[in-house]
């Protein structure tokens, strides 16, 4: 591979340059552009040596698990780039999509990393994308939502999350006899089944969780080489008087920092959607005990939870804080042209209103 992602379609020229920017380049830009606001730079503050240090390993090994691609016109003073993290043995998640305010070379740079997933990776290496971005981003709402739309559901997906922390220290030890936890450590079919039903087959697919390495035994390996982990553990709570999979627990474990809001350690909590309080709160207590487990050393003291806006409520009755609302979508390889060419379209339109402008 070379130092340069190129289109080969004629009709889009792009050269947006592949993990050539510095990260402490990269950075400097996020804060000039003002991706990285006062406020969430606050939040960052603590930990960012050890966010950066993060993204230079990543940056920098040959098995690219972080790709990070910038289009530079520094004659224009034009800049954007995106970063894209090896989220999972088969799965990318594209993040930070940054400009200084020129639409069009978002779109390009955009375009650059689809490029890349779509044609000089292999279906053994990616077989699926998935970004998250805010509901009133209307920039990015008009964009994904429309290419869930033209893609279909057989190979995209997308779906409103509330998105909220939970501090470990706050969650108090729970037993209940009428549910039982079990540990999901590989293809587990009543897992299958359930997370179908509450979310969709194309989620299932994405989060891979109908692989046999469930808990990316294969990815940890690769972060351990360079004295990082990425790792995940699942549970279901199953009720015992049914014996039916009410709830499920998907803790996901990742380098601080290599998303500025922490969805790389994101916890999906999922459950029944006919559970109603007071019976919701219990199944929730047992989620939050299984949960605190995994995030006993996690940095920041808080289980990162993503989940229906249904249950937030409850949650807040354990002290959990609402941080912000999040629209995650997904598409699978086989709606990776179909992307493309979306995305393409949208660039098509601003290449004719510059020229019309001209």
């Amino acid at each position: 591979m070379g130092n340069h992602v190129s289109a080969q379609d004629p009709s889009v020229n792009l050269r947006a340059s592949f993990n050539e920017f510095s990260v402490e380049a990269l950075f400097k830009k996020y804060s000039e552009i003002g991706f990285l606001y006062p406020e969430k730079l606050a939040i960052l503050l603590p930990f960012i040596e050890q966010i950066k240090d993060n993204w230079k390993i990543l940056n920098s090994c040959p098995e690219e698990l972080l790709w990070i691609l910038t289009i530079d016109e520094a004659d224009r003073q034009d800049f954007a780039s995106v970063s894209v993290i090896k989220q999972s043995n088969y799965g990318l998640l594209a993040q930070h999509l940054v400009s200084n305010g020129n639409p069009f070379l978002s779109l390009k740079v955009m375009l650059d990393a689809q490029y890349k997933a779509e044609h000089l990776c292999t279906e053994n290496e990616v077989r699926s994308s998935q970004n998250w971005f805010r509901p009133n981003n209307r920039y990015a709402y008009r964009i994904f939502a429309s290419m869930y739309k033209k893609i279909g559901t057989d190979a995209a997906y997308l779906k409103q999350y509330d998105y909220l922390h939970l501090n470990v220290e706050n969650i108090l030890p729970y037993q209940d006899s009428k549910y039982r936890i079990e540990e999901v450590t590989t293809v587990d079919q009543d897992l299958i089944d359930f997370v179908k039903e509450e979310q969709s087959e194309v989620f299932v697919r994405a989060e891979e969780l109908d692989q046999k390495d469930i808990l990316l035994d294969t990815l940890n390996e690769k972060y351990k080489n360079y004295g990082l982990s990425r790792y995940r553990r699942i549970c279901k709570i199953i009720d015992t008087e049914s014996d039916n999979v009410i709830a499920c627990v998907i803790a996901n474990r990742s380098p601080l920092g290599l998303n500025f809001s922490f969805l790389e350690n994101r916890c999906y909590y999922i459950t029944d959607s006919s559970l109603h309080e007071p019976e919701l709160l219990s199944v929730l207590s047992v989620m939050n005990n299984y949960a605190a487990e995994v995030y006993d050393d996690f940095a920041l003291g808080s289980i990162p939870i993503v989940t229906d806006n249904s249950i937030t409520s409850s949650l807040e009755k354990f002290g959990a804080k609402l941080i912000r609302v999040y629209i995650q979508s997904i598409w699978l390889r086989e709606g990776f042209a179909q992307w493309y060419e979306h995305i393409q379209s949208f660039l098509a339109k601003i290449e004719r209103r510059l020229s019309k402008a001209a």
